[in-house]
């Protein structure tokens, strides 16, 4: 009895630090998916005509990677179900495969790009038409492993509109243009005195352009809208509406800080010419550049 009481006991013993053992957990192994499964949205043969308020829902299924991965995805657009041209609508991934929303702008824009517009008199409207519709996805740190698109369902009847993605720009205010007040109203009178972001690099907040300006003018300042003197928008040297005596190095440029406020940049020894001037508000502290354009 002695006996089969130890061997119970023991048997029992094993059973309960068996059971205190961590699980063990297998690290999932990645497949290259094969399948991705886009489903026919419900407002497929809808009308749809877009604004910036509209969105089209999507919702798909994962590709088979093996397990639930963490990837990202992205819509693209075409006129066609096998054309080589396809248009990405998202810059930021979606995530939930249950509630992708198209934005109408976003669609709106891939439209204008697959039409080949790229100014604002490019545009001519056009009826709705059909818009394809895939799915790209990818997992970050195994893009070449996971990328795969979905298969393609249509958009029957999508109108678009003018949708660009065109460069910001600020305005230069001064003596240079008569100081013409930045107010909407003057907002042709300024079409000159404009400074743009770089095609290729619109959101960047950096500003340039190259104006003819006269001896004895080169005092100005930048407004970021034309809301008024007073309308908060104007970046300058200083804060206090008063002018900063500035001038062109060795090499006959200048670089210095700039601030949100009202004091201009001049320059006096501004012997007249062409000036490229620089502008860059992408960071906390502001940046301007000016170079005489020599020819």
């Amino acid at each position: 009895m002695k006996k089969l009481n130890y061997i119970f006991f023991s048997l029992l013993a094993l059973l309960f630090a068996t059971s205190c053992e961590e699980p063990q957990v297998e690290n999932p192994v990645l497949k290259t998916p094969t399948s991705f499964v886009l489903n026919n949205p419900v407002m497929q043969k809808q009308y749809i005509e877009l604004t910036p308020e509209t969105t089209v829902k999507l919702t798909a299924s994962q590709p088979d990677y093996g397990y639930a991965a963490a990837a990202d995805y992205f819509a693209q657009v075409a006129f066609s179900e096998d054309a080589t041209e396809w248009v990405e609508v998202n810059e930021e991934p979606y995530h939930d495969l249950g509630n992708i929303q198209l934005s109408g702008e976003e669609l709106a824009m891939a439209m204008c790009k697959l039409r080949g517009i790229e100014t604002e008199e490019g545009y001519t409207d056009e009826d709705a038409r059909a818009v394809y519709v895939r799915l790209r996805a990818e997992i970050k740190a195994e893009p070449e492993k996971s990328a795969i698109v979905s298969n393609v369902v249509v958009l029957e009847q999508v109108k678009g509109y003018l949708a660009l993605k065109l460069p910001g720009y600020i305005y230069l205010i001064g003596d240079c243009g008569g100081w013409t007040g930045p107010d909407a109203g003057n907002a042709a009178a300024l079409a000159d005195w404009k400074l743009y972001e770089a095609a290729d690099a619109i959101g960047s907040k950096i500003y340039s352009a190259t104006f003819e300006i006269a001896a004895g003018k080169a005092t100005f300042r930048f407004y970021t809208e034309l809301t008024g003197w007073d309308g908060g928008a104007s970046v300058g040297s200083q804060e206090e509406d008063n002018p900063i005596n500035c001038a062109l190095d060795a090499d006959g440029i200048y670089t210095g800080a700039a601030v949100k406020g009202k004091g201009s940049f001049a320059f006096p020894d501004w012997a007249g010419g062409k000036m490229k001037i620089t502008v860059d508000l992408s960071g906390a502290s502001y940046k301007v550049t000016m170079q005489a354009v020599t020819e």
